[in-house]
């Protein structure tokens, strides 16, 4: 029985009336109000409900944000709502008579939220009736927008992974030479600021805590890369939104457009303020630790090739440390039949002889359009095409090593990943096509690579497998490999859901602790550390 899926109906005139019902709410407000309630709900979220009612006015269920819960506001909202802000034009003050927008009540936050949504849906309406309906390829714009909320930026595999990848040799130098101070301390002022707008809205310019190394000094030359004024944040959200506008050839959905706040997470209400404020906290934490990839851009590919190096390290020393059993050995360099030298996969891991998983790591950043273009694809195709080399090349790998061009010995159930440092293909079943057929036809033009050298490839964000490893023995990591590779059971599925649905009914691994020390790393960890125990009370 053929089923018929009805196109949702929606036109631009009601997304326009939408847009306007919307926005016409903002100039109802000033700017220090509607960041301290933006601040407010972002603090309920983080289990703040008592920092939240000194300016926030709620009912006791809305303190549970939970995703389940009815009234719950998501990050993402938070963040698409100040890019409306951002975006609305600052008018003069209204007359007296005109209803005031009270950011200090929640019962304003869900009708704000509520035309958020409806303006959301409305203009999906629009553009999801053009074409063919293809909610799969929506999906993937949606898993951009939510998953990295919902995985969260405060752990200690954050901070230790981008301090290990941008904080050490040539990266480190170019950063300190060109902004004035290390990344490590950089990320140390994030998190300090974090800390510290757990409690309090506004944060004045002078804080300090000098006994952890927190300095006047160190704010003000951290501050630049992490400060702006609301003006400024109202020219720079036009400037990127016309920008990804024009480069994507059509306006951006509402729910897509960029934020100005992942460059500059703090917002002061002008240049001679002494406050400033994190409306939405966990964006300091990705700045100072994902986000350090656009300081190091202008250094130029040298730097990126050494980031990309040091990933590679990376995944390398937390597979090898946390699953003793296997062997895990870099890329290394070999000659196919006397031909031109070529490299093995970056990763190949070993159990009992034999090479059980081989892996490509690519640490390239999602762009933009990447992400939220219609066409991710086709928007970017140089940074897909990056993941189908990386396929081509682990099929190569077991082409060569099945003819006896090098020495390795492949196990017959050996797998095949792509290890990813940002999120590539969260939900994009039709982009994981796409990079397939890509490999197919490098493949084909290489010639001697069969159909069984054509394994299944896996793509995995870092992330995912850092969990999945920290709680697993190696006989069920590669457990959940071999299952993943299923299409008929786990197709579309992501590998960490792979091994949550194989370990379901199992009783449950108690996680490894994170295999590396933060202090050898991150200098003000321990300090961090060494406060924190003397302000214990004695047992």
């Amino acid at each position: 029985m053929t089923v018929m899926v009805k196109k949702p109906k929606g036109s631009p005139a009601k997304v326009a009336y939408h847009l306007k019902q919307l926005r016409k709410l903002f100039p109802r407000t000033d700017d220090q109000q509607f960041f301290q309630m933006v601040w407010a709900i972002d603090a309920l979220r983080s289990g703040g409900a008592e920092a939240a009612a000194r300016v926030l006015t709620f009912p006791h269920q809305a303190a549970d944000q939970s995703i389940v819960s009815r009234l719950a506001v998501h990050q993402w909202e938070l963040e698409t709502l100040l890019i409306q802000f951002f975006l609305t034009p600052k008018k003069d003050p209204q007359p007296a008579t005109a209803a005031v927008f009270d950011c200090s009540n929640f019962d304003s936050v869900i009708n704000l939220v509520n035309r958020l949504r409806t303006l959301e849906n409305a203009e999906s309406a629009v553009y999801l009736r053009g074409g063919d309906f293809r909610i799969i390829g929506e999906l993937h714009r949606v898993a951009q927008r939510q998953f990295h909320w919902q995985r969260g930026y405060f752990n200690l595999p954050q901070f230790y992974r981008y301090a290990f990848i941008y904080a050490q040799g040539k990266c480190g130098e170019y950063f300190e030479k060109a902004y004035g101070l290390p990344i490590t301390e950089l990320n140390f002022v994030g998190f300090a600021l974090f800390v510290h707008s757990s409690g309090v809205p506004w944060i004045n310019r002078s804080v300090t805590l000098p006994q952890a190394g927190l300095t006047a000094d160190l704010i003000t030359r951290a501050l630049p890369l992490l400060l702006i004024s609301a003006d400024r944040a109202r020219e720079e959200t036009k400037t990127d939104t016309d920008a990804v506008n024009a480069k994507h050839g059509r306006p951006l959905p509402t729910a897509f457009l960029p934020s100005v706040l992942r460059r500059f997470p703090l917002v002061c209400l002008n240049d001679r303020a002494n406050e400033f404020i994190a409306p939405i906290r966990d964006v300091l934490l990705m700045r100072v630790t994902s986000g350090l990839y656009y300081d190091i851009i202008p250094g130029g590919q040298a730097l990126l090739n050494e980031a990309n190096d040091r990933f590679e390290e990376y995944c390398s020393r937390y597979i090898g440390t946390l699953m003793g059993r296997f062997k895990v050995s870099r890329a290394y360099r070999y000659e196919p039949n006397k031909g031109a030298p070529i490299d093995t996969p970056d990763l190949l891991v070993e159990d009992g002889g034999k090479v059980v998983l081989a892996a490509e790591c690519k640490a390239t950043k999602l762009t933009y359009l990447a992400q939220f273009a219609e066409d991710p694809f086709e928007a970017e195709k140089k940074q897909y095409l990056q993941i189908a080399n990386g396929a081509f090349q682990l099929w190569r790998f077991f082409s060569h090593a099945r003819r006896g061009l090098l020495d390795e010995a492949v196990g017959a159930d050996a797998s095949a990943i792509v290890l990813t440092l940002d999120s590539f293909l969260t939900i994009g079943d039709e982009l994981k096509a796409k990079i397939i057929e890509e490999a197919t036809s490098l493949a084909d033009k290489e010639g001697d690579i069969t159909v069984e050298d054509r394994r299944h490839i896996l793509f995995c964000p870092i992330q995912d497998l850092e969990a999945i490893i920290s709680r697993s023995t190696e006989d069920a990591f590669l457990a959940t490999l071999k299952a993943a590779r299923d299409d008929k059971k786990y197709v579309g599925w992501g590998l960490r859901e792979v091994h949550r649905d194989k370990n379901a009914e199992k009783e449950p691994i108690e996680p490894k602790q994170f295999p590396f020390k933060l202090d050898d790393l991150l200098p003000w960890w321990k300090r961090v550390d060494e406060l924190n125990e003397a302000k214990e009370p004695d047992r």
